[in-house]
């Protein structure tokens, strides 16, 4: 996890790790890292959970490399990172989003999404989005496991069977397959409408498709 001690990089790592996966919790601070592990571990205490505190570099050495860094700073850690990031598979999950009065509304990057973003700022990893769309609160609920679809973006299918492979091992969770990365936008933008919905109705709006059959 690059970026992990936010909301969202602390529910995917405390999902990955409750499935026995050795998670490293990346920042750009290794108290901040040091802190996020120390209070995952306290809430959830007995539970055996693999979680490694470091910084960003180590983060770029696992097998699968998910991006949870803030959407304004994506352009400056990865410039930072690509050399490490070379021909690994990284996930995407970030959203450009910002308030206006009440209501969160999305942000429409220069490269027209965050996904594409990374994709341009890593041309030599094999770059897809995923996790757009789940509430990080009650995400990272290990004992109230979501019953939501998780939309994947990626240029190359193979790459796309393979995260949705991965979001399907996640419990509560299935993969769908949502296109290339000019979907992205489409992704991330309604985030935002989500993010309202859920304050409305004061719950934790998330993604369902219907009309396709459920592995």
């Amino acid at each position: 996890m690059i970026g992990a001690t936010g909301p969202a990089g602390r529910a995917v790592a405390v999902q990955f790790a409750a499935l026995g996966e050795q998670v490293v919790v990346g920042s750009r601070s290794q108290e901040r890292a040091d802190e996020a592990v120390a209070e995952l571990r306290e809430r959830w205490p007995g539970r055996g959970l693999d979680l490694v505190a470091g910084l960003n570099a180590a983060a770029c050495e696992a097998d699968l490399v998910v991006l949870a860094t803030p959407w304004e700073g994506v352009p400056a850690t990865l410039a930072e990172l690509a050399p490490a990031l070379r021909g690994r598979l990284v996930v995407s999950m970030a959203n450009a989003m910002t308030r206006w009065g009440r209501y969160a509304v999305p942000v429409v990057p220069p490269t027209g999404s965050v996904t594409a973003a990374v994709a341009l700022a890593l041309p030599e990893s094999r770059v897809a989005g995923a996790f757009h769309n789940l509430p990080a609160g009650a995400w990272a609920d290990l004992e109230h496991p979501l019953d939501a679809d998780v939309l994947v973006v990626a240029e190359r299918r193979a790459d796309a069977r393979e995260v949705v492979a991965i979001v399907d091992r996640l419990p509560g969770l299935r993969g769908v397959d949502a296109g290339n990365l000019a979907n992205a936008l489409a992704v991330e933008a309604i985030t935002a409408t989500l993010v309202g919905i859920s304050q409305r109705y004061k719950g934790h709006a998330f993604v369902r498709i219907g009309g396709i059959e459920r592995g």
